[in-house]
């Protein structure tokens, strides 16, 4: 399963993915959405893993979102081709359709893509230097994942105010509000994550795939339409373009 910017393996019972883009901020392309999706239904189909760990390297990003380097114009040329397999190949639902457990350790930036991969996995451990953002909005976009998740973490409230305004929360916030389920010292996030490992395996198996189902099934389904047409539009080509050339949307006010 390994694609550049993304290694899988299984050791002692743990299928470990790392994000490991340094040169891009861990920034994801299509195909290591495809590879992440892939390297979960391999890890839930190996009977020698009954865990899955996500991780970063590096110090100051986990994911940012996806990588934007292509430009606008391209988007713009390709967005059917884009949006055609999106919904087969992005692996957010698969965290939630897959029985084992998903521990992701947060070791900085977390933003957009990074953000729901925290959404639905089971159980996140940040380190303090962590921090969390919707970043979409600003930027003309929407995705269907974080409404459809994001109040049932923090409240609907603060998820409003995180989708409105894309501001940024501290770790300590999102422990607080209940976007995270630890934030630990940023040189013990390893040993933390390997903690949580061991605290699931001392539960049965089948016991908490069980509950995992009934979790999932508790939730709201993906608006994939939205989605769909909100890319399509002039507001997200715009504000894709405003991004890659580092300049103000067309809709900010010019006091900004």
């Amino acid at each position: 399963m390994d694609v550049p910017g993304l290694r899988y393996s299984v050791d002692a019972g743990v299928a470990s993915i790392v994000i490991d883009r340094p040169e891009r901020a861990n920034a994801l392309t299509m195909e290591m959405y495809e590879a992440l999706n892939c390297s979960l239904w391999e890890a839930e189909l190996d009977d020698s893993a009954d865990v899955i760990t996500i991780t970063a390297t590096g110090d100051e990003y986990f994911v940012p979102g996806g990588d934007l380097s292509s430009g606008a114009d391209d988007w713009e040329r390709d967005v059917s081709g884009r949006l055609a397999h999106v919904e087969g190949d992005f692996p957010y639902p698969t965290f939630e359709r897959i029985s084992k457990i998903v521990i992701t350790g947060v070791n900085g930036m977390c933003q957009a893509a990074g953000i729901v991969i925290v959404l639905v996995s089971d159980l996140v451990v940040a380190s303090e230097n962590a921090s969390f953002k919707v970043p979409e909005a600003l930027r003309g976009l929407v995705e269907p994942f974080v409404p459809a998740r994001l109040p049932s973490h923090v409240g609907l409230a603060k998820a409003r105010w995180m989708m409105y305004t894309g501001e940024e929360m501290s770790a300590v916030d999102a422990e607080r509000f209940g976007l995270v389920g630890k934030v630990v010292p940023h040189d013990d996030l390893g040993a933390a994550v390997d903690d949580a490992v061991a605290a699931v395996r001392r539960t049965g198996p089948e016991a908490r795939a069980r509950y995992k189902r009934l979790l999932t099934e508790a939730q709201p389904p993906f608006r994939y339409e939205e989605f769909f047409d909100q890319m399509r539009s002039p507001e997200a080509v715009e504000g894709m373009r405003s991004f890659t050339e580092k300049r103000p949307p067309s809709w900010r006010p010019t006091s900004d």
